[in-house]
């Protein structure tokens, strides 16, 4: 019996697949793929692959790229179709690492009496270094802002396939970015559902000169995912995203509009409304119409396909939810609550990781230690529940950062 040739995968290109010569590298002798592989059979051996190893076979030939990336991927690939059920995703920043981990959203124990921690599930992925700043994932995506000495970039990351698409760099001459009086830049995630594209904002605020009366300009650019390229953006109201203490609301993208609040002019607070599709900016007043200005305890959440703000006192003793009704009447619908923050003894830096479909606030700290708790508030009974979340990795430090996000939904596509 004649001993079956072992091919190299790495090499192996189309017309491999497809059954022609090709000469060998080694003896210089032309070598014959009489089999070819039928579409449909490479098909069957990708869906019963992991995604990683799917993201990986791309590299063999154009065809299984070309398969991987189709329009109609979860058709093909059923078994690796997205899982609807929402999730948490959590982030955790210790030093100049980053750890991905992910757990169902709804859990029924309440307060975990009588029942061990729940085991968060790790992605791995890589994100580099001079990580700044992580956006609200849309739709499976994050996208993580990096900042260098005199440049700034993003990096389009996917936890569960492990995948990263990294923008090219912009470059502020003659200003150092971590120097924020001087000069800052600022990214947001956006999706439009219409033409199916994520876009990346880029806000870049600098200092003016006294020569020209001006205190500040800033700069606005847009990234399409996939084209690689920035595009300048014109804006007639002068912005930028607002930052209290070092910490930074990156909007949130609903139904194809990306908010953000801001600052406009130095003065006003304006919730801003950028369409991811048309690329236009638009304002809603917060200052006049909600009475009270953004400030570093305020998060912008989804409720129920509408902007919701929720303006937290500095005591947090209680919390405003705001609604918006109607962008363009600047109607807003408002409720008070009691926080449940003073009755467990937190500090000022509890926030909201969004609201889910039972109309609970996922509540958690932005600096924490081990054991690792969420707190789902509910408004209407004012009942508040603890989940323990077990992280191995987490374990070996005594303190750390925390990102939160509700309403994670899992998107196997490629990128």
């Amino acid at each position: 019996m004649a001993q079956r040739k072992q091919l190299n995968w790495s090499t192996i290109s189309d017309d491999n697949l497809s059954g022609s010569n090709k000469r060998s590298s080694i003896s210089g002798q032309e070598t014959r793929y009489s089999v070819s592989i039928p579409v449909d059979v490479i098909i069957n051996i990708l869906s019963r692959l992991p995604l990683k190893s799917i993201a990986q076979c791309r590299c063999v030939c154009k065809l299984w790229s070309s398969i991987a990336r189709r329009p109609n991927y979860n058709l093909l690939f059923p078994i690796k179709s997205p899982d609807e059920t929402p999730r948490i995703l959590f982030a955790f920043k210790v030093g100049s690492n980053l750890f991905f981990y992910s757990s169902p959203q709804h859990h029924q124990n309440p307060d975990n009496k009588n029942n061990s921690a729940i085991v968060a599930t790790r992605h791995d992925i890589n994100l580099g270094s001079d990580l700044q700043q992580l956006c609200r994932p849309v739709r499976g995506l994050v996208c993580s802002q990096h900042i260098g000495k005199n440049c700034s970039w993003a990096v389009i990351s996917n936890p569960i396939t492990g995948e990263i698409v990294t923008t090219p760099k912009l470059t502020i001459q003659g200003i150092h970015l971590k120097e924020r009086v001087r000069g800052k830049a600022d990214y947001c995630f956006g999706y439009d559902p219409i033409d199916k594209q994520f876009k990346v904002l880029r806000i870049t605020r600098l200092c003016g000169s006294p020569e020209h009366k001006i205190s500040f300009y800033a700069k606005y650019h847009v990234l399409t995912l996939g084209t690689g390229a920035w595009r300048k953006l014109q804006c007639s109201t002068l912005h930028y995203p607002l930052d209290e203490n070092g910490i930074c609301e990156n909007g949130i993208c609903i139904n194809g509009v990306l908010f953000y609040p801001a600052l406009v002019k130095h003065r006003k607070h304006m919730i801003v409304c950028f369409d991811v599709r048309s690329e236009k900016f638009s304002f809603v007043s917060v200052d006049y119409v909600l009475g009270l200005p953004i400030h570093r305890y305020s998060v912008l959440i989804n409720c129920n396909g509408k902007l919701g703000v929720n303006f937290c006192d500095a005591a947090c003793k209680h919390f405003e939810l705001w609604v918006l009704e109607d962008a363009t009447k600047h109607t807003w619908s408002k409720r008070i609550y009691i926080s449940p923050h003073a009755s467990l003894n937190w500090d000022n830096y509890v926030r909201p990781a969004g609201m889910i479909g039972s109309g609970e606030i996922l509540l958690y700290r932005m600096y924490t230690h081990n054991p690792f708790n969420i707190f789902y508030y509910n408004l209407e009974k004012k009942i508040i529940r603890r989940v323990t979340f077990e992280v191995p990795v987490l374990e070996k430090f005594d303190h750390f950062g925390a990102f939160t996000f509700a309403n994670y939904v899992e998107d196997v596509k490629l990128m």
